[in-house]
């Protein structure tokens, strides 16, 4: 009787043990595929989401299923948590943001999975312990807001990229441009734009890095040294907006902030008048 009741209490112990475990990490990344499909986390579903999560994981060894008809139970019950997450979905809208929200969710589950396999098979012979996992799972969730934030602050740029063509005294030049509304620079009425160092010498230098007889004007600037004469260059500037191509006559300047960014030309905010 005594080990009967010892092992009675193990059991026990275990099994609350793995109900913790997987409704903290079931919560984990159902938090991680939320926020990276920017939906607004309502935590009442998303605690009993994990719940049934954490139950379906001490379950799931007690059934005996083929391993394809097995697979593809834990990829419905997935779904399923995402859904119970998510809330209720009536617009078409709503289902494509459920599906990006179950994909970030497989793919935050899967890649975990599969940190942990790797680790458990360079590292560790047998199981590794619960307070690796609990690190580990720490370490990914903050690599995912990371990568995350990094992703969207990407795509916010990009939005406002476009190809841009430059023509000057029979050279041109192709370049991605930035649409800044805050160039507000310009010049007799005329739009500046800038221009990183290497487009000013290929297109309004010769080889020896003096002028080519380009029209040529001069700005004023005020820097922390004090005030400064920079020189402005006239010509044609072609900016492709998907089907659309708006050709506008301006100055180029030479910006040096520009030589490690996407972009090389900053557009400006007067580029797309008309």
């Amino acid at each position: 009787m005594p080990a009967t009741l010892y092992n009675e209490r193990e059991m026990t112990v275990y099994i609350e043990y793995a109900l913790a475990e997987n409704f903290l990490y079931d919560g984990i990344f159902l938090s991680l595929a939320l926020y990276a499909a920017r939906e607004k986390i309502r935590w009442g579903k998303l605690l009993f989401s994990a719940a049934v999560g954490a139950a379906f994981a001490l379950v799931y060894p007690l059934v005996i299923l083929p391993i394809f008809l097995g697979i593809v139970l834990k990829i419905a019950v997935g779904f399923l948590l995402c859904m119970l997450a998510f809330g209720r979905i009536k617009t078409k809208k709503d289902w494509r943001r459920y599906l990006l929200t179950s994909l970030f969710f497989f793919l935050f589950s899967f890649g975990f999975g599969g940190t942990l396999l790797a680790l458990a098979r360079g590292a560790f012979a047998r199981k590794i312990p619960s307070w690796i996992v609990f690190l580990c799972v720490c370490a990914f969730s903050f690599l995912a807001i990371y990568c995350t934030r990094k992703l969207y602050a990407r795509k916010a740029l990009y939005q406002y990229i476009y190809p841009c063509e430059i023509h000057v005294n029979g050279k041109s030049a192709r370049a991605d441009g930035f649409f800044d509304s805050g160039n507000q620079a310009t010049k007799n009425g005329v739009p500046i734009c800038f221009l990183s160092p290497d487009l000013i010498y290929d297109l309004f230098l010769n080889k020896k890095g003096k002028e080519g007889g380009q029209v040529r004007d001069e700005m004023e600037i005020r820097t922390m040294s004090g005030v400064k004469k920079i020189p402005l260059y006239l010509g044609e500037l072609y900016v492709f907006d998907r089907r659309i191509k708006i050709k506008k006559t301006v100055y180029f300047a030479s910006s040096a902030n520009m030589i490690r960014r996407e972009y090389k030309i900053l557009l400006n905010a007067r580029t797309f008048e008309g």
